[in-house]
């Protein structure tokens, strides 16, 4: 399976920074251990790329002009001043209405007001279904993306956890090469003092 992850990578290479990353993560998804040969060339590949991104200024660049429109409105229609403001207006409406008398655009029980709320609400609600869905979508890109993060730290965590126990190794290995050294060394000081000591015993006994 590796083999064949390898092999189309590089015969299929991405057109893009991006959609290489997408599939060096899609790669290492597949992969049964994360401290494999092929998952550290793979690691090594996903290295040099960012996987953070600000990806509600990249959502906003591509977003079309009613998108914006339909943010803007949403933004508005959920304040404080868009209630004050349509009190207001519906205060003033009334009132004007109601002195007006006879002479009134829209006298008591002010149907044109009516009229005027009912479209308002037929118009709104679908506009700020447009935006909740921007939202989501932009909610979704973040869940990705903090995915894509989340990986590459695992990865990277892994391939440290390997460093380490190779540097582990190596140092349990030279610790007890050095031990043997000092090991032998020790004997062999030992046997030049025994064979000091025979030598001086010989020549007090020969003389």
């Amino acid at each position: 399976m590796y083999s064949d992850l390898l092999l189309n990578r590089i015969a299929n290479p991405a057109e893009d920074a991006e959609a290489e990353v997408n599939d060096l993560i899609t790669e290492i998804e597949e992969l049964d251990s994360l401290l494999s040969p092929e998952a550290q060339a793979l690691i090594e590949d996903l290295r040099p790329h960012l996987v953070t991104d600000d990806v509600y200024e990249g959502i906003d660049e591509r977003a079309s002009f009613g998108d914006r429109v339909a943010d803007r409105m949403s933004t508005f229609a959920g304040s404080w001043k868009f209630i004050i403001s349509f009190g207001l207006l519906m205060v003033v409406w009334i009132t004007i209405n109601s002195l007006m008398g006879a002479t009134a655009f829209d006298p008591f029980p002010f149907i044109l007001l009516n009229l005027t709320l009912s479209t308002l609400a037929a118009l709104q609600a679908p506009v700020i279904l447009m935006s909740q869905n921007r939202q989501a979508k932009k909610d979704r890109a973040v869940a990705d993306n903090d995915y894509q993060v989340n990986l590459k730290n695992e990865v990277e965590i892994a391939d440290l956890h390997r460093k380490l126990d190779a540097l582990t190794d190596a140092l349990t290995l030279q610790t007890r090469l050095v031990n043997a050294l000092v090991e032998a060394r020790r004997k062999e000081l030992n046997a030049t003092v025994k064979a000091i000591e025979n030598t001086r015993g010989q020549h007090l006994h020969s003389a």
